[in-house]
């Protein structure tokens, strides 16, 4: 993880302790296949901002549930930024929440997962 990433492991533990172990766990699984899959067509919809601003709204919300501070962040940016940010700002910003995406999904799965398997 770099250290641009922040993840709040206490809002995980919060939601561990609200929904058990497992569950918690599943929820985060589906988190983190259904915000891979708004990645894959997050692109296409530069130029929409309304679609845009969807899309970011779910992220930032989502992220924020597990404590995935930095991705939240980055969504929270764009969702206010999307009808307003030249293209060229939101395309480096969508690519900055893939990244942090792939290190919050990196951390999820050797940190989060990882323990409630065992």
């Amino acid at each position: 993880m770099s250290d641009g990433v922040q993840i709040d492991q206490a809002v995980y533990q919060v939601l561990c302790s609200e929904l058990g172990d497992e569950d918690a766990a599943e929820v985060l699984r589906t988190f983190l296949s259904d915000t891979s899959g708004k990645f894959a067509g997050l692109e296409g919809k530069i130029g929409n901002p309304a679609e845009m601003t969807r899309e970011a709204h779910s992220i930032k919300s989502s992220a924020a549930t597990f404590g995935f501070l930095t991705l939240s962040e980055l969504a929270r940016a764009l969702e206010f930024g999307a009808a307003s940010l030249e293209q060229a700002e939101i395309v480096l910003l969508v690519q900055r929440m893939r990244q942090a995406f792939a290190e919050t999904r990196h951390f999820a799965e050797t940190r989060l997962l990882s323990s409630a398997a065992a």
